[in-house]
């Protein structure tokens, strides 16, 4: 006969520390510009939380005007369904030329504590109208301190002609202490 066995609780293990996004921004005089936004996905591409889009996309809703502006962040984050103060949250002026990071506190957009494991940091800068630069890089949270590189991808290829907003991406996971 078998006994009684009590359930076990069982809690996802969740990572601790921080990941620091580092980048070079160098504004371009041009109109139809100068608009960025940084966010997280999981390994398999899905959404995590955003943790910075230029005022103009996100608090003064220019992603309603230019919807070109940023697509690949707009499509992934649900702007359209999102709620606007949501998107306040996360909007400010468009940084000055200059190096710059963001901190990724390892939550998710509900503030709960993610998962140790590998995750795609994302910046997409709006060069000039519809043509964008997308940097993506990967980093391991949850054990030792690691740094990445993230790489680039112009649209349309030939947008890099027309100007470098944003250069020299790069992560750091630092555990907590």
């Amino acid at each position: 006969m078998l006994g009684f066995i009590p359930a076990l609780e069982v809690q996802a293990a969740e990572a601790t520390g921080r990941v620091t996004i580092s980048y070079t921004l160098t504004r371009l005089s041009r109109i139809a510009s100068n608009q960025l936004a940084i966010w997280i996905e999981d390994a398999d591409g899905r959404y995590v939380r955003t943790l910075f889009v230029s005022d103009f996309t996100g608090r003064r809703a220019g992603w309603k005007r230019r919807p070109q502006t940023l697509p690949t962040w707009l499509q992934a984050a649900g702007v359209k369904e999102a709620r606007q103060g949501d998107i306040d949250s996360i909007s400010a002026a468009t940084p000055a030329s200059g190096g710059h990071t963001a901190v990724w506190d390892l939550k998710d957009r509900h503030g709960k504590a993610v998962a140790p494991g590998t995750y795609r940091y994302r910046i997409e800068a709006n060069i000039s109208w519809d043509n964008t630069a997308m940097w993506t890089g990967t980093i391991e949270v949850g054990g030792g301190r690691t740094t990445s590189r993230a790489g680039v991808v112009y649209t349309p290829r030939d947008a890099e002609k027309l100007g470098t907003l944003i250069s020299e991406v790069s992560a750091l996971y630092e555990p907590a202490r």
